[in-house]
């Protein structure tokens, strides 16, 4: 995350001005979305209208011989089963069973097959095309409307492996290849002690890990994927924003990590960051309704490393309701508190300060429908007032998305996300965007998309990277094994 950049400045009456935009709609981009809905329209009724039960995504599916609806309403958003699954350690809800589901005994060394640990995801975009207005340095006139578009190859790569290393014992660890970004690295890799004190009651996680995966709203299992914002080479300012849930977002403008480095105001982060390391406990002592979470995380954008040793507590809990095989519901809360996990600059230096994060969310699930949404208020505090003086020490996000099934095959997905961006005042810019979706599964395990995504806020004047993208449609393909 720390190669994201910030935007480039924008006066105060700029920043009051946007306070009084109308929300409006975009023509082309009404167009756009009804042509790609006809496509799939079309498309979906070439096909058998049955659900496929043979192909199960990777390798729980074939450890246990299940099929992928077992665990998922829709890869790779998961139901009631698949989020037991995952608390549990990728044991069966209500097991201990790692030691022995789907292994050989070989003398005292119990194995697994190959293919009950592995898995690949490969997802992206194979055509990309955006309306925005090109950004123009600070005082120049304001840049022309672009059309741009692009063929290319599916971004992201990933393998993984995961499973059970003995009874009440598991692992995951994720290496993702970017090809837009030109990364490659470990994203995520932990492991697990289940049930310790008894089913259910505390279970561990320590490594590099997801905070919200348990959440009623989870950072990574968004129907409508990430998209990285555009920045210029040569000022390192962004040029179009990035789309992504913005109640995860960072949403300040002008923060940095104690590397230096400047934090994207569309970077997920804190609570609901991608992966951090350290560890968790969470359980449901009391039985399904209700679950606990508290954890403690080297810090943002720390890695593996923990610069000032000190330490980032959060905790949340979740209520569950009517878990029925049509009907279930959550609530969930959390509280993350920052230890100089930030730094602001002073005028002359960046100084440490407390990024804190609050927030709550909601998910209701009805047969093969899915609402989610959160709410996240951010806080920056223990900073010098010098720091202080030309900086909005909050900002809030909102994202509701609904996923729903058309179709036996083809899903529609819809999101709307709103930033009330803080951070440096000659610099934030606060935005709303909606998105929509059209998923078609050609098998349970490969699934073609369109996605367009509407700027609800975009300003004819002015140069802020939140203003200028108009609107994006993207085709792309999501495969898993």
């Amino acid at each position: 995350m720390g190669r994201h950049r910030v935007p480039v400045r924008r006066n105060r009456v700029a920043i009051e001005r946007e306070k009084d935009t109308d929300l409006r709609t975009h023509s082309i981009g009404a167009t756009i979305v009804q042509t790609v809905a006809g496509l799939f329209v079309v498309i979906s009724g070439t096909y058998d209208m049955s659900v496929q039960t043979a192909e199960a995504i990777p390798a729980f599916a074939r450890k246990y011989a299940l099929n992928c609806t077992t665990c998922h309403t829709a890869p790779p958003q998961l139901n009631t089963f698949g989020e037991r699954f995952l608390e549990n350690g990728y044991q069966l809800p209500g097991t201990e069973d790692g030691g022995i589901t789907g292994k050989k005994n070989l003398g005292d060394l119990s194995l697994d097959d190959f293919a009950h640990y592995t898995g690949v995801r490969l997802r992206g975009n194979v055509l990309r095309a955006h309306n925005f207005k090109q950004q123009n340095p600070p005082g120049a006139e304001s840049g022309t409307v672009q059309n741009k578009s692009e063929l290319g190859f599916p971004e992201v790569f990933s393998l993984f492996t995961a499973g059970t290393l003995s009874k009440d014992m598991g692992f995951f660890a994720e290496m993702e290849s970017n090809l837009e970004e030109g990364a490659t690295g470990i994203e995520r890799a932990f492991i697990t002690f289940n049930n310790v004190g008894g089913e259910n009651i505390a279970n561990i996680r320590i490594g590099k890990l997801d905070p919200s995966a348990v959440f009623s709203f989870s950072t990574l299992r968004q129907q409508l994927e990430f998209i990285g914002e555009s920045t210029n080479s040569s000022t390192d300012a962004v040029q179009r924003a990035g789309l992504f849930p913005l109640a995860t977002a960072a949403k300040f403008y002008g923060l940095r990590d104690r590397s230096g480095t400047v934090i994207s105001p569309y970077a997920p982060s804190l609570y609901n960051a991608v992966a951090e390391t350290g560890v968790e406990v969470r359980g449901r002592p009391f039985g399904d309704w209700f679950m606990y979470q508290v954890g403690v995380l080297n810090g943002s954008n720390e890695g593996f490393g923990d610069s000032n040793k000190g330490k980032d507590f959060y905790g949340a809990i979740r209520l569950d309701y009517a878990r029925s095989a049509n009907f279930s519901a959550s609530l969930s809360g959390f509280a993350y508190l920052g230890n100089s996990n930030a730094t602001v600059f002073d005028g002359t230096r960046n100084v440490d300060a407390n990024w804190n994060r609050y927030g709550a969310a909601a998910h209701l699930r009805y047969k093969m429908l899915d609402l989610h949404g959160m709410y996240t208020l951010d806080r920056i505090t223990h900073a010098p007032t010098a720091a202080l003086s030309n900086f909005d020490t909050t900002a809030s996000g909102v994202t509701v998305a609904l996923d729903a099934y058309v179709t036996n095959r083809t899903l529609l997905s819809l999101r709307y996300d709103n930033m009330d961006a803080g951070g440096d005042l000659t610099q934030r810019t606060s935005q709303t965007f909606a998105g929509m979706q059209i998923k078609h599964y050609l098998r349970s395990n490969v699934a073609l998309y369109a996605r367009h995504d509407l700027n609800l806020r975009r300003a004819e004047e002015g140069n802020a990277a939140a203003r200028n993208l108009r609107h994006a449609v993207f085709v792309g393909i999501d495969i898993s094994y």
